[in-house]
C-alpha cells in the first residue's frame, strides 16, 4: 500500500541526505501488536484507528533479517502490549538466528507471573521498564486499579528471574502532577537497586487527552533527530514517520513491498526537504531535537553501543 496521496513525500527526488542509509534504522521499535488489555492513564489508544492485529512469524523473519544486516538494535514496543503475542518462543528464535540485538519496552503493571514467563520465552537482551511514579497515589492513578507494591515487587522479581538488574532499566517518564524532584526519583530508584532515565511526559503526537499529565514543551519540528536515527514499523510492517501516528497516515513505506534499504532511501530524501507530516507541526516529543548524525555510521556493535549511550538515550540528573 502506498503512502497516503494527501501527503507528498520526496522520495522520487534525486536529491537525498547524504547521511549514511543505516542511520535510518540505527534504533527500531517494532510493534508486535498494537492488542493492549491496560488502560494507562498516560496512552492514546482510545484514538487508535489503525487495524488491530499480530506480526506473522514470516513476516518478521524477514524484516529480522534486513535489520540485522543493518545493524538495527530493535526494541518490541508500541501501541500495544508485545506480551502478548502468541508466539514470542519463535520469535526470540528468529532473532538470535540473525544474529539480531533486541530488547522489551513494558509497563510496570505487566511484570505479573504470566509477563515473567513471557518474557523468559522471549529472552530479550534488555528490558526498559516504564514506571513513571514514586507515589503509590499516583501509581494507582496512571494505572487504575494497580498497585505500586506489586509492580516493584515484580522488578526485583524480574531481577532474581535474570540472575542481576544488568539490562533493566527504568524509563521513569513523569507526569506534570509529580510531586517529587527528578534528584528524589533517581535516589529512590538508586535505594531499589535499578538504574533510573527519567524523562518528560509529553502528548503522544497530541493525542492524549489527559493533557493535564503534560510536561513537555511543543514546537514545530522541521529537522527530526529521532525521525533520523530511529524507525517505528508496525505489526502489519508498515514503516510510519512516527509511533505517534494512531491512523497511519505518516506511512513512509510497506515494507511487504520494498526493502528496508529501499526505505532508507526514502527516510533520507524527507530529511533533505523537511518533515511534511501534520504531527510535527506542534510536537513536544524531546528526542525530536537530536542533532541529526554528522558522522559515520559506527560500523562496529561496541561502536554503536557507545554511540547510543552518549547521544540518544535520556539520563537521570
Amino acid at each position: 500500500m502506498a503512502s497516503p496521496g494527501w501527503i507528498k513525500l520526496p522520495w522520487r527526488e534525486s536529491k537525498v541526505c547524504k547521511m549514511d542509509k543505516r542511520w535510518a534504522f540505527f534504533t527500531v521499535d517494532f510493534e508486535l501488536t498494537n492488542i493492549c488489555a491496560q488502560n494507562c492513564l498516560f496512552c492514546p489508544r482510545h484514538g487508535l484507528t489503525r487495524p488491530a492485529g499480530f506480526v506473522s512469524p514470516d513476516l518478521f523473519a524477514s524484516l529480522a533479517r534486513q535489520l540485522a544486516a543493518a545493524g538495527s538494535r530493535l526494541t518490541f514496543c508500541g501501541m500495544g502490549n508485545p506480551l502478548l503475542h502468541p508466539a514470542l518462543e519463535e520469535i526470540a528464535a528468529i532473532c538470535h538466528e540473525h544474529g539480531l540485538y533486541y530488547g522489551l519496552t513494558v509497563q510496570a503493571p505487566a511484570l505479573d507471573l504470566h509477563g515473567l514467563a513471557q518474557i523468559a520465552l522471549l529472552r530479550p537482551a534488555f528490558i526498559e521498564i516504564s514506571f513513571p511514579t514514586t507515589d503509590p497515589a499516583l501509581f494507582s492513578k496512571i494505572y487504575p486499579g494497580q498497585s505500586m507494591q506489586d509492580a516493584i515487587e515484580g522488578l526485583h522479581n524480574l531481577a532474581r528471574q535474570r540472575n542481576g538488574t544488568r539490562g533493566m532499566v527504568i524509563n521513569a517518564v513523569t507526569v506534570a502532577t509529580e510531586a517529587a524532584s527528578h534528584v528524589e526519583i533517581s535516589r529512590f530508584w538508586q535505594t531499589e537497586g535499578f538504574e533510573c532515565r527519567i524523562q518528560l511526559c509529553h502528548s503522544r503526537g497530541g493525542n492524549l487527552l489527559n493533557t493535564e499529565l503534560v510536561n513537555a514543551v511543543a514546537r514545530p519540528v522541521n529537522s527530526c533527530g529521532l525521525f533520523a536515527t530511529h524507525a517505528f514499523i508496525t505489526w502489519q510492517g508498515h514503516l510510519l514517520a512516527c509511533c505517534h501516528d494512531l491512523s497511519g497516515i505518516t506511512q513512509v513505506a510497506d515494507l511487504t513491498e520494498i526493502t528496508v534499504t529501499e526505505a532508507a532511501t526514502r527516510k533520507l530524501a524527507i530529511l533533505e526537504h523537511g518533515m511534511p507530516f501534520s504531527i510535527c507541526r506542534n510536537c513536544d516529543e524531546p528526542a525530536a531535537s537530536r542533532p541529526i548524525p554528522d558522522r559515520p555510521f559506527p560500523e562496529s556493535a561496541k561502536a554503536r553501543s557507545r554511540f547510543l549511550k552518549n547521544h540518544c538515550q535520556h539520563k537521570s540528573p
